[in-house]
C-alpha cells in the first residue's frame, strides 16, 4: 500500500510524506483534537491504521511504515530499499499492543521523535480498542474445535469471491468435503475421538491450500474451501494433496479415515447458489464413487 487515497475524515489530506511535512516540536491543541477525531472515526484496525499513517506523513519524513502485532503484519508504506529504520513498541497499562517501524532516507530528528511519541500517545486507546474488536470478530468467525473459518465466515467470503469474479473476470473454485463413515468412528470410538479426527483434518486442510485461499468448517464434518484465483488445474492439485495429505497422516492412515470431495469451478453467469449445488453434486458423486 503505497499511499492512502482516501480517508474517512476529511480533514486529513496528504500525499504520504512527498510534500515537506511540518516543522515543529509539539502538536497544537486545535491539531490535537482534529487528529483524535480522526482516529475515533473507525475500531477497524486497517482504517485506524491508515488514518494514522496519513496523520504521521504531514509532520514525519518517513519513507516506509509497517505496523507488527501478534495477529497483524500491515504495510502502510512500503520501502524496499530503507537507508534507515526505527522500532517503537507501543503498550498501554503493561499492555503490549504492537510495534511501529519506521523508515526513512535520513535519520528522524529530535523534533520528529518528539511528535512521533506524541502521535503515539494519542492512538494509544484507540489501537487498544480496535485489536479488542478484531479480536472478537475473530472469534466470530472462527470455528472453537478447529480453528477454521465457520459458517458465518464461509458466507461473507463467498459473497466476497463472487464480486470479485463479476468485477474483475477472476475466477474461483468451491471444495466441499466430508469424511467418509465419520459417524462409525464417533460410534466406535467415542465423541472426544471423532473431535480429534475432525481437528487432524482441518490441519490437512490448511496443509493443502494456498495462503491466498480459505478453508472453513461449515457443521459437522462437512467443510470447505474457496479457491481464489483459481484453475481446473490447480484445483485438482488442491484435491490430490488432500488425499495424499489424509494418506500421510499418522492418525487418519491408522484408522482408515477418507474423504469423499467435490468441486465447481464459477463461470461468468453463474450464481453462487448454483455453484453449491454443482460442488455439493459432485460431492455426492465422489461418495458413490468412493
Amino acid at each position: 500500500m503505497t499511499n492512502i487515497s482516501m480517508l474517512k475524515s476529511p480533514k486529513v489530506l496528504t500525499n504520504y510524506g512527498f510534500i515537506a511535512p511540518k516543522k515543529q516540536r509539539k502538536l497544537t491543541q486545535s491539531q490535537t483534537i482534529i487528529i483524535l477525531e480522526t482516529l475515533q472515526t473507525s475500531l477497524d484496525i486497517s482504517d485506524l491504521l491508515q488514518n494514522f499513517a496519513a496523520i504521521a506523513a504531514q509532520y514525519i519524513r518517513f519513507s516506509g511504515l509497517i505496523f507488527s502485532s501478534a495477529n497483524n503484519n500491515i504495510a502502510l508504506k512500503e520501502d524496499s530499499t530503507p537507508l534507515f529504520q526505527q522500532n517503537f513498541n507501543l503498550a498501554i497499562n503493561n499492555q503490549e499492543l504492537g510495534c511501529f517501524l519506521y523508515s526513512s532516507d535520513e535519520p528522524l530528528k529530535i523534533s520528529e521523535l518528539a511528535i512521533i511519541k506524541e502521535l503515539h500517545q494519542l492512538l494509544l486507546a484507540n489501537l487498544m480498542h480496535a485489536l479488542k474488536f478484531q479480536g472478537m470478530q475473530q472469534r466470530i468467525l472462527k470455528d472453537h474445535l478447529t480453528g477454521l473459518d465457520n459458517r458465518a465466515s464461509f458466507d461473507e467470503n463467498i459473497q466476497r469471491s463472487y464480486s470479485l469474479c463479476q468485477r474483475h473476470k477472476s475466477n474461483m473454485a468451491l471444495l466441499l468435503t466430508d469424511l467418509n463413515n465419520f459417524k462409525r468412528i464417533n460410534d466406535t470410538y467415542g465423541h472426544q475421538f471423532g473431535d480429534k479426527v475432525l481437528q487432524r483434518f482441518a490441519h490437512v486442510l490448511q496443509r493443502s491450500i494456498r495462503s491466498s485461499d480459505v478453508a472453513f468448517r461449515l457443521g459437522g464434518d462437512e467443510f470447505a474451501l474457496i479457491l481464489q484465483p483459481a484453475s481446473e488445474q490447480s484445483t485438482a492439485t488442491v484435491i490430490r494433496r488432500i488425499h495424499a495429505e489424509i494418506a500421510k497422516d499418522s492418525l487418519l492412515g491408522e484408522f482408515g479415515v477418507s474423504s469423499a470431495i467435490g468441486s465447481a469451478m464459477w463461470r461468468s453467469g453463474e450464481t453462487i447458489e448454483s455453484l453449491f449445488k454443482q460442488a455439493d453434486e459432485d460431492l455426492y458423486k465422489s461418495k458413490f464413487n468412493h
